[in-house]
């Protein structure tokens, strides 16, 4: 294996380890969000209570209304997803079993060797959890510009009531 290859190939099973771990890290920033959008959902029930002029019921409706999509986009991230994951050592020992039986026939024929065979799972890993991963992130970035809206909706309302 040449410099440049292993080079490559310990990038490779780096990144395939950085895909699935994305997937936790982008489910604690979104328990985060959640977290916000119970606050806010508790600060607008509050809110509400209040007796409202007409201008500051439609903002704070506006606010619930982000509160809700949120907590719905919120779910839709968080719901568990199943990320592509290295065989397990048995399923290689298997797989080199019947690679041997197999040149035991065909002592001619050529097999591929168990590093360019997990490089190139890795490389399909990275695909396969980048897609799950982007989507995430899509529906994570959405729920904070839901908690940011509504947030605002919040201070808005607050803001009217003051003055």
């Amino acid at each position: 294996m040449t410099e440049a290859t292993k080079a490559l190939s310990e990038y490779v099973f780096d990144r395939d380890r950085h895909e699935f771990s994305l997937g936790d890290t982008l489910d604690i920033k979104t328990g985060l969000l959640l977290a916000c959008l119970t606050f806010l959902a508790f600060q607008a029930s509050n809110i509400i209570g209040l007796s409202l002029s007409h201008p500051q019921m439609i903002v704070e409706t506006a606010a619930i209304v982000f509160l809700i999509l949120g907590g719905i986009l919120s779910i839709v991230e968080l719901w568990p997803r199943d990320y592509m994951r290295e065989a397990m050592p048995d399923a290689y020992e298997a797989w080199i079993s019947s690679l041997e039986e197999y040149q035991k026939q065909y002592p001619d024929a050529s097999v591929p060797a168990l590093p360019q065979v997990r490089l190139s799972k890795a490389k399909e890993r990275i695909q396969a959890n980048s897609i799950v991963n982007g989507k995430k992130t899509r529906l994570m970035f959405l729920v904070f510009y839901c908690v940011a809206i509504a947030f605002l909706g919040n201070l808005i309302t607050l803001a009217m009531r003051l003055f």
